[in-house]
């Protein structure tokens, strides 16, 4: 189970809901991880979206967890460069100690927290 919790981020007029970039919509996420599971996703849904087509980190916090100096957050693709799903992306963190591994499931941290940027259709 997750343990992910998602707060979309308000405007500049205060509005926290996707909002219209061209043809797509955008929407600012802040999201924070308290225990990390090998098949964490982030549904299209999680932030009022049926499909995604483009996500970045645009930011992370430097918590450390069980230790250990900290997170590097990520959004995965598949070899063809698209994301596992169309209505989700799939999130993997490495540690930050040099060696870049994946942590393994079940990881607790210290309330990881990031930003995230999800284009995509209502």
């Amino acid at each position: 189970m997750t343990q992910q919790f998602i707060t979309i981020i308000a405007d500049h007029r205060g509005v926290a809901r996707p909002r219209v970039v061209g043809d797509e919509y955008v929407v600012d996420a802040f999201v924070k991880m308290t225990v990390y599971h090998d098949a964490d996703v982030i549904n299209a849904s999680d932030v009022g979206l049926s499909t995604i087509t483009a996500a970045t980190i645009t930011g992370q916090s430097l918590a450390s967890n069980d230790g250990k100096t900290g997170a590097y957050i990520a959004v995965t693709n598949v070899a063809t460069g698209v994301y596992t799903s169309e209505s989700s992306i799939k999130i993997i963190a490495y540690d930050n100690d040099g060696d870049c591994a994946i942590y393994s499931d079940g990881t607790n941290f210290d309330d990881v927290t990031w930003r995230l940027r999800i284009w995509g259709l209502i």
